[in-house]
């Protein structure tokens, strides 16, 4: 299974919203990290509003994450930037023939180990919030400080 760069780029940009809450972060200073281009960033950023994970301020325009970072799981993010449900993970061709035994039987086979497969990772990422994320980043870093990082 292949997950697409959506997944990981928005775990990038709520972890940034969630590690540095008094900056003003913005597509740009997202994609500056990610390295990608913003436009990447403010689409991703539709569908994370949308799915109720991040907020606008209004004044400033500042985002937000909308709920506390405890309760946003990876599972939550990947259902949002994936904007797929779990049973559309694995894509089955549609017109296998009917007259080949594996062309009209796999589906059926293969279904109840790619359904105990989603489950796994639905529990996995389910378990792991982005506070979690953040106290693995703060033992690597050796610091709670969150200091925004200032480019020249």
């Amino acid at each position: 299974m292949r997950v697409s760069t959506q997944f990981p780029i928005a775990v990038h940009a709520l972890m940034m919203l969630a590690y540095f809450p008094e900056e003003r972060i913005t597509s740009e200073i997202v994609a500056q990290s990610v390295g990608c281009n913003p436009v990447i960033v403010r689409n991703l950023f539709v569908k994370l509003k949308r799915a109720g994970l991040l907020s606008v301020k209004a004044g400033r325009g500042k985002m937000e994450l909308a709920r506390p970072a405890g309760k946003i799981s990876l599972w939550d993010i990947y259902v949002a930037a994936e904007a797929c449900k779990a049973d559309e993970i694995f894509k089955f061709q549609a017109n296998a023939s009917d007259d080949c035994p594996v062309g009209c039987n796999l589906r059926k086979i293969l279904f109840s180990h790619l359904d105990d497969a989603v489950t796994a990772m639905r529990d996995e990422l389910s378990g792991t919030t982005l506070e979690d994320l953040e106290r693995e980043l703060e033992t690597l870093t050796g610091t709670s400080a969150h200091i925004f990082p200032v480019s020249g």
